[in-house]
This record gives structure tokens, sequence and C-alpha cells, in this order.
């Protein structure tokens, strides 16, 4: 039975990731989903099917083996199209990934990114103490004042490339990874891209005219001093870095802090020295993993998954919040527990060729943001229910709100 004749589930961005979750555990560790706009795919639910679809030997990232693509089937205006379609290392295979992923691994190797600790500390401490200028009896948004500019600040500093590089993007950058409204489609889409595009290529060609020692030099230097990278590759791989780079830790840190607000007891563990802020950050990328659902890989042949025949060209989703609420690998895995014994036992950050390379730098920044939070502001709590994220790619919260201190209001005087 072709992936097309079978019943699909529905991957709704407005869906619970919880309760969607467990509605894919229900169905099997692979199963036949439909994306926004019609497209079917396969879903892998659980750790070992994920892992094994994300490491898969005869699964590429490479969109040429994906015939409905191909055929035009997918149109450009389909909302997902930018995540799937492109230069960029995230949509190569083999050769092609190999070489494109070897001119940005350096600079994110061991040594340079434990070298950052000192300036995302300094970073981190920047931003709360500017948080003491904002009223201490009215809620703020954590995400917007703390989660979003601290991973923006340390990844433009990476690239060597001026904040505004991410701030004047920000729209396009969310156009492309939520569901589009009503009325926009391919217009609204292009536009994005274009001026991502636009803006990415006055930017390199500032910096070829002012060099330094960062990534984004080294990348033009590639480009310029040889054929290990083309003109549209260098502006993709750029853009790759710098949204890659502070998307996901966004949530990662915002998802985290939620569930500690909701599990106190937590903050006092790890506290006491009983646990780590490592271990938190372990947790969270578990529980509430920052990528909903990985797109997409394509089968270069026909294969057998879980016990399912996957057809050449059939589409794969790696279902990363799920398989991290994979209830046959954790015991009570609705539930958030620092002291688990697997809580590394996810795959947030992808795994096998494409596994991500900023993983460690996205886990240093999440550890350091949460000492220095919970250090500065221990009586940090929450306001208000957050709102989720409506996206398919991605899984968290458009903001955060919080109240820094537990004081209240003092009263108002009123004249008799």
């Amino acid at each position: 039975m072709d992936l097309t004749d079978r019943p699909l589930f529905t991957l709704d961005p407005h869906a619970d990731p919880a309760e969607e979750a467990r509605r894919l555990h229900a169905l099997g560790p692979l199963v036949p989903v439909e994306l926004p706009g019609g497209v079917a795919a396969w879903a892998a639910t659980d750790v070992a099917t994920a892992q094994r679809v994300l490491g898969h030997e005869d699964l590429t990232k490479d969109p040429a083996h994906w015939p409905a693509l191909g055929a035009g089937r997918i149109p450009d205006d389909w909302e997902l199209i930018a995540l799937v379609r492109g230069a960029a290392m995230l949509h190569q295979g083999g050769d092609d990934h190999r070489r494109l992923r070897l001119l940005v691994s350096s600079a994110f190797a061991r040594a340079p990114i434990e070298a950052l600790r000192p300036r995302i500390t300094a970073i981190a401490d920047e931003l709360l103490d500017a948080l003491s200028s904002l009223s201490p009896y009215e809620p703020i948004d954590l995400r917007e004042h703390f989660s979003y500019p601290l991973p923006v600040r340390v990844i433009c500093e990476v690239l060597g490339v001026p904040g505004t590089a991410v701030s004047e993007l920000r729209d396009s950058f969310h156009r492309l990874v939520t569901p589009q409204g009503s009325g926009s489609g391919e217009a609204d889409i292009r536009l994005a891209m274009a001026d991502i595009q636009r803006s990415l290529t006055a930017l390199i060609a500032g910096k070829r005219e002012d060099p330094g020692h960062d990534l984004t030099t080294a990348l033009i230097q590639a480009r310029d001093d040889g054929d290990r990278l083309g003109e549209q590759e260098l502006v993709e791989t750029l853009f790759l870095v710098l949204i890659a780079g502070h998307e996901t830790t966004i949530n990662l840190i915002t998802n985290t802090v939620h569930e500690l607000l909701r599990n106190p007891m937590t903050v006092a563990a790890v506290r006491d020295g009983a646990h780590t802020w490592a271990d938190v950050v372990d947790e969270g990328l578990r529980f509430s993993s920052p990528v909903r659902h990985a797109l997409l890989r394509y089968a270069v042949k026909d294969t057998e998954i879980a016990g399912v025949r996957v057809a050449q060209g059939d589409p794969v989703v790696a279902s990363l919040f799920a398989a991290g609420r994979d209830p046959g690998h954790h015991e009570n895995a609705d539930s958030f527990d620092i002291g688990r014994p697997t809580r590394r036992d996810h795959a947030a950050f992808g795994h096998g060729a494409h596994y991500c390379l900023g993983a460690r730098l996205a886990k240093i920044e999440a550890e350091i943001a949460l000492g220095a939070l919970f250090g500065q502001y221990p009586d940090l709590t929450a306001a208000s229910a957050p709102d989720p994220l409506a996206s398919i790619p991605l899984q968290g919260f458009t903001s955060l709100p919080v109240h820094l201190h537990t004081r209240e209001r003092p009263p108002s005087r009123r004249t008799p």
C-alpha cells in the first residue's frame, strides 16, 4: 500500500504538542501523516525510530530525491518550502553536505565554543541587569528581554556581524517557520526570502570590504579563494548558521524556564548541589524539544523502517518532540524530572551526519542563562500562561510573562 493510500494523521501547527505526541505514539513508531498543504509523509514517533530515520543510510536530505517536488506537485507557495529546498548543507547529502559542513565545523569545535563561556556569561549578566530598570510590579516578557537577545548576540559575534543582521530579518525568519495567514502564500514567502537574500548579500559585500577574524570572513575566503563554496551557497550557509544559531536556543531557554517555574523544587535541587544546570538542560531538551518535527528526508530506494515499507521517494519526518516523550523508553515520560537516568536519550539536536553543529554552543548558552537567571532573580514566578507557538518545525511559546520578584505591589495612596 502506497503512502497516499493510507489514512493520514494531520500534523497541525496549532495542536498541543504533548497531546499530539500521545496520539502519534498510539499509532506506532512510523506513522503516515499529512503536513500543511496536504503533503503526505512518514513520521518517526519514538526515540529509536527517530534516530534511525535521522541517521539512515537510505534516507537523504537532498530534495532531488523527492519526486513530488521535482514534478511540481509541491507549489512554490508551500509554507514549509524554505525548510526543504536550498543550497545550504541542511538540504544536501553525501559529498556536498560534507564539503559545506566542513567549512563551518571548526568554528563550533569544543575549544572555540568553550572559550566563549566568559563572553556568554557577560552577555547574560548584562541582559539581566537591564531587567532591573523595568517595573518590579509589572510582568515582563522573559522571552523577549532575555531568551531572545542572548543567543542572537552570541551567534552574531561568532559570525562577526552586527546584531541588526538578525533584528532586521526577524519578521522574515518568523514567516518561514510559522503558518501563513489567510490571504498570504507565494507572494508572502517570496517576499521573506527576497528580504533575507538582499540583506545577507549586502552584509557579505560589507564584510568583503572589512574582513575580520570571524566565521563570515572565513566563509567569504572559502568562496573567493577557490571552488569550495558557490556564491548562493555562501548566502544560504550564512542564513542557516544565523537562524539555526539562535532560533532553537531561544525556545530551549524559554521552554526550560517555563518548566522550572512549574517545578520549583527542581531549582532547589540545583541550588542544593544535588544536580547541575547541565542536568536541567538535558531534561529540558528531552521533555520539551525546541524542534517539533524535523523536515524532511527522502528514501533513495525502497527500504523498511520499524517494520514499515517506505517506498523510494517517500518523504520522512522525525517528530522530535514526540520522540522525547517516548513512553516506551522513558518512565513517566510526561513528567519533568532532571534526575531520570534517560534524560540524555533524545534526538533534539538530530542524529547522524546532520547532527546539529551548534549543539554544544546551545547547551552552554542555556546552562549559563538558567544559572544567571535564577541566581539573580531567585523569586522568579510565572505571571500568566504563555501562548504556544504555532509551528510545524519549532516548539515553544511566543512569550513568557513572568514576575521577577514576589513582592506585592505597595498599596496605592488614595486621597480621603
